[in-house]
């Protein structure tokens, strides 16, 4: 019984040990998250004068699910995203300038690429407009 005593002691004082010995190193200082946020939109998706509030010079945008590839500065394919069907994504990025390039139909809907700047601990706010050439 004695030896067991004195083995589990031996153990716990081990463990204690272990769990406050700091390792050698630099810590490393969490990095504040970033990248690109946006929406996705398709338009217009009616006839100039036949949405609601026809006088309203706004025209119909609807939520769109579109793939898009992201691009880094030597033109290399850094990530891709597929934005949700209320047209939103999310993308974490490391700070840098990069290029939206919307995948488009064939040849509707179709977006413009899009230049963006992500600095860091920020997230950049865009929006991609797909055309639908409705009119």
């Amino acid at each position: 019984m004695t030896r067991r005593r004195l083995s589990l002691g031996l153990l716990s004082m081990l463990l204690a040990a272990c769990a406050t010995t700091a390792l050698p190193g630099p810590v490393a200082t969490p990095v504040p998250p970033s990248g690109i946020r946006g929406t996705v939109v398709l338009g217009p998706t009616c006839p100039t004068g036949s949405s609601p509030g026809a006088h309203d010079p706004v025209p119909c945008l609807t939520p769109y699910s579109a793939q898009i590839v992201v691009l880094g500065s030597e033109n290399e394919v850094v990530a891709r995203v597929t934005s949700a069907a209320d047209g939103t994504f999310r993308l974490d990025l490391p700070p840098g300038d990069y290029l939206l390039t919307p995948q488009s139909g064939d040849p509707l809907p179709f977006a413009q690429p899009l230049s963006v700047l992500v600095t860091a601990g920020q997230y950049a706010e865009v929006q991609i407009n797909y055309d639908t050439g409705i009119r």
